[in-house]
């Protein structure tokens, strides 16, 4: 036996484990304090020159490696010395010190750039960030020091940027290089120190741990071996008794056993018959396979499949040939696990072909009942029996519970005194009573309305006479309320007719008989509004002119259409038109009309009828009532929108003697209300039906006018009073027709924005005068601004941007060349909106201009949010300017203001030196009209800006 003094020392990768071991234990302090010293920093440094999302970024590196740590030295806590794992967690470990170390080592470079270094406004952070980190050496000298290679790799990538740092920065620092080059000689001389004193002392406790082992061990062995021997002493004297008693016991034994062995025989013979005849009776198939020869027996194959056994004797082929495709790998899998131990015993249910081809569902069960030396199966019995008939009579209970279950009608199970045996889903949602709430009670404990029994009794006298039942009835559920069914009961007989239960069905027509009611409400009534709808307007219409007809009196058809809403609808979506609309009808409720007279028979179009008309001064003032609530804005979601109303009016008898004729006048009159402007109301007259045909002609020629080119563009110079010259010109559209010659635009632009032929003149007008002004500029005419008027169907389109874009591309003309004109009332539709679109467009260099001031709101607190660049001032100030002081005093407040906003002011209108003398005394930017030009063709109007080249050349 060797003694303590003889073992070996502990060998070189247990010392390294009880290293890593004693790291994990010393970290805490380290993972602790680094993520205090990274915050630190950050503090330190969130004000300097480094961005502060990169210090923080560095100091979530930082605090995610201490994670990493922690993760990686709790895993090497619960590893054993000898795992695999244990060398890959160390190395990971020693990786999260080197890169934290060198995260402070290279922050302080980072952080102090070299022109940083020891500046007084910088000296006592990079002191403070110094201490941190030397302080940080030191306690991972302190934590990593009995593991050399941990808290060497720490102290060098801690130091060795800053050393570098100094020593590459300037002469001057190093010498501070060289002293934390010192330090860390020191701490390297420390950490070899405090290593070997570890290592030391843990190889000392590795030898102790050993000898104390193998002292323990062998003191075991000693006194194992004593008791071995006492024991096999005993044994053998025990042995000699027993073999004596054995020898005596097995004579009688043999005796015994020979006559049990008979007897068994008798028995086993006897029990091996029953077993046959049982086999028989139940129709059951016994096999016995021998897995080692592969041979099989089977007993009753042939009633089962129908096949004569001698065709059958491997098991596994047998199987292949006559199991359906896809269940053989089914009684592979369950034999493979039984095999293997998974299960206690094969069984599987799979099927077979019958000898007469159709195929047999079976239950197969079996165990293995032979083992041989090495484990493997040598021997298997099982039975199979035939489960066809029981899996279809199961399918077919699961269908029908499934039907009752999921069906879409409450079913309910009656005994004969009409308790309640079952019920389903259905009857639950439908009632509200849950099964067992019912189930046990009388029909009449549950949901029993007073007025249903008379039904009751000839439902009895139904079911006694036909035993079937069927009709409508009310019944009441659990919360109460009452809800009509259709209920189908039907009585259930046994073998000999005898009653054994009653089954019913019944369903809901709550949803259908709501259903039959709202279909007939909507087949009458708008469902947006509760207005009567187009069938039951011309009802009711119909209705009032044969009672005005009997009695001899007057009857007016009003038909209101609202102004501005299609715009509003394209622009802000249905949702908003919708919301809307509402609105609009509860205006007209609140003026007063019978709900009854008012019908809704459009997307936007009203219609009220007037019984018994007879004062055509208070129709007006119905009228009037009715446009004035409708020019109120609407507010609702931060939205202000503006509508109109548009009012046509006709009388019966005295313009139209039928409904159809009444609809087609009163639809004319207030198209003849649009075009004059809308906000106004028409009375029909036969003018008015030759006035449509010439206005459907003028239509069509508009409409065939865009594809000819019949459009022209005729331009009205700007004067800038400042340098006294054109500078500008605002291009108006004018249409050549071919019979009827130059129409100004007051003659077509309101049918055309009635139609939405608008947006394709003004594109048309935009591109031609963006390619003339381009013409003008490279001719060298100077710097000819364009000035085009912008309509609201353009704005409402959504896509100016877009089109400005391209128009601008396409001819080239720079941005700061074109000036788009536009109205206060276009703004004010939907001003945030329209507000980002000028915005967008201002961006762009385009400049913006804000037509006729002083005609719409004129508010100062939507005029400061305007992004314009000029203002224009209507005509109808400058008309009289020389004569009314009210106008003049009214257009020096326009310039005055507009200055102060550091707007130009341009005035329209201008057709006297008066005017301008005026005009210019006030200070204004640029004047318009006829004492300059009236609008010219392209050709004249070039004469002018060569002309006025000429003069100032």
């Amino acid at each position: 036996m060797s003694t303590g003094s003889q073992l070996p020392p502990p060998s070189g990768q247990a010392l390294s484990d009880a290293h890593t071991r004693l790291l994990v234990q010393a970290l805490p302090m380290l993972n602790l304090v680094e993520p205090l010293a990274a915050l630190l920093l950050l503090w330190l440094y969130h004000e300097g020159p480094t961005p502060l999302w990169q210090v923080i970024t560095w100091a979530t590196l930082v605090i995610s490696v201490v994670f990493l740590r922690l993760v990686a030295g709790q895993l090497l806590r619960h590893l054993d010395a000898d795992t695999a794992s244990l060398r890959a967690w160390r190395i990971s470990l020693l990786l999260t010190l080197v890169a934290n170390g060198a995260l402070f080592g290279l922050a302080l470079v980072w952080l102090n750039p070299a022109d940083t270094l020891f500046q007084p406004g910088a000296v006592t952070a990079q002191a403070l960030a110094l201490t941190l980190v030397l302080g940080l050496t030191v306690v991972a000298v302190a934590s990593c020091g009995m593991y050399l290679p941990a808290a060497l790799t720490y102290v060098l990538s801690a130091l060795t940027p800053l050393a570098l740092h100094l020593w590459l920065a300037s002469p001057d620092y190093r010498l501070f290089s060289l002293g934390v080059l010192l330090y860390l000689v020191f701490s390297l001389l420390a950490i070899r120190r405090i290593s070997g004193a570890a290592r030391s002392t843990l190889s000392l406790q590795g030898s102790n741990n050993a000898l104390i082992h193998y002292l323990d061990s062998a003191r075991a062995d000693a006194e194992a071996l004593n008791e071995k021997l006492a024991r096999e002493i005993c044994e053998r004297k025990e042995a000699r008794q027993r073999l004596q008693e054995s020898r005596d016991r097995l004579e009688s034994t043999v005796t015994e056993r020979t006559r049990a062995l008979e007897q068994m025989n008798t028995e086993l013979a006897a029990t091996s018959q029953r077993l046959q005849l049982a086999l028989d009776a139940s129709n059951i198939c016994l096999w016995d396979w021998n897995l080692v020869t592969g041979d099989t027996f089977h007993s009753n194959f042939d009633r089962l499949l129908g096949f004569d056994d001698s065709t059958v004797g491997n098991f596994v082929e047998d199987l292949r040939k006559l199991v359906h495709p896809n269940d053989f790998p089914l009684i592979r899998q369950a034999m493979v696990d039984h095999f293997k131990g998974l299960t206690t015993q094969y069984q599987v249910v799979y099927r077979m072909q019958h000898a007469d081809g159709r195929w047999h569902w079976i239950a197969d069960e079996g165990r293995v009942v032979a083992w041989n030396q090495q484990g493997r199966a040598t021997r298997m019995i099982g039975t199979r029996r035939d489960i066809t008939e029981d899996k279809e009579a199961r399918e077919q209970l699961r269908l029908a519970a499934t039907v009752f279950e999921n069906a879409s009608e409450g079913i309910f199970i009656f005994d004969r005194n009409f308790r309640f045996l079952t019920v389903n889903d259905c009857f639950s949602r439908i009632t509200g009573y849950q099964d067992r709430e019912v189930v046990g009670h009388s029909v009449m404990d549950i949901g029993n309305v007073p007025e249903n029994e008379k039904i009751y009794r000839d439902i009895l006298s139904a079911l006694g006479k036909e035993g079937f039942w069927e009709g409508e009835m009310t019944e009441r559920r659990k919360s109460g309320e009452r809800y009509p069914e259709w209920l189908q009961i039907s009585a259930v007989y046994d073998e000999s007719g005898r009653l054994t239960h009653y089954v019913g069905m019944f369903s809901d027509l709550t949803a259908r008989k709501e259903a039959e009611e709202r279909v007939q409400f909507l087949s009458n009534f708008d469902r947006l509004t509760g207005f009567a709808n187009r069938n039951q307007f011309r009802e009711r219409l119909q209705k009032c002119l044969t009672l005005s007809r009997l009695n001899r009196k007057k009857a007016a058809l009003v038909f209101i259409d609202l102004d501005r809403f299609r715009p509003i609808n394209d622009s802000l979506g249905h949702e908003v038109g919708d919301r809307l609309l509402k609105l609009a009808a509860e205006r007209l409720r609140g003026c007063g009309f019978e709900e009854d007279n008012l019908a809704r028979v459009g997307g936007d179009e009203f219609t009220l009828i007037v019984e018994q008309y007879s004062d055509p001064r208070a129709l007006e003032h119905v009228c009037n009532k009715l446009i004035n609530a409708m020019r109120r804005p609407f507010h609702f979601d931060q939205h202000e929108l503006l509508l109109g109303a548009s009012v046509g009016i006709s009388v019966f008898p005295d313009t139209a003697q039928d409904v159809q004729t009444l609809i087609n006048q009163a639809d004319l009159a207030m198209h003849q209300a649009k075009r004059a402007g809308g906000n106004n109301f028409q009375f029909y007259s036969s003018d008015m039906r030759v006035a449509s045909v010439e206005q459907l002609a003028l239509e069509t020629s508009l409409r065939k006018a865009i594809f000819k080119n019949e459009f022209v563009v005729h331009y009205q110079p700007k004067m800038d009073l400042g340098r006294n010259c054109i500078t500008s010109v605002e291009a108006l559209v004018r249409w050549q027709h071919p019979t009827m010659g130059l129409l100004p635009p007051k003659d077509f632009i309101p049918l055309a924005e009635e139609t939405g032929l608008i947006s394709a003149i003004g594109e048309l007008v935009l591109e031609r005068s963006c390619r003339q002004a381009m013409q003008w500029y490279n001719s060298g005419l100077g710097d000819i601004c364009v000035s085009v008027n912008l309509s609201a169907h353009q704005f409402r389109k959504g896509n100016v941007l877009e089109i400005v874009d391209r128009v601008l591309e396409t001819t080239g003309l720079p941005a700061a060349l074109l000036e788009l004109e536009l109205t206060e009332s276009l703004i004010m539709e939907d001003l945030d909106k329209n507000i980002a679109l000028l915005q967008a467009l201002r961006s762009r260099g385009v400049a913006l201009s804000l037509d006729d001031f002083g005609t719409g709101y004129s508010s100062l607190s939507y005029l400061k949010r305007f992004p314009i660049d000029t203002l224009k001032i209507d005509r109808s100030f400058i008309t009289e300017l020389d004569q009314s002081p009210d106008d003049a005093a009214i257009t020096r407040a326009i310039i005055d203001m507009a200055h102060s906003l550091n707007l130009r002011v341009v005035a329209e209108g201008v057709e006297t030196d008066s005017h301008l003398d005026i005009l210019r005394s006030m200070g204004c930017d640029s004047i318009q009209g006829y004492l300059i030009s009236r609008p010219v063709p392209e050709a004249e109007l070039l004469q002018l800006l060569e002309t006025q080249k000429q003069a100032r050349a």
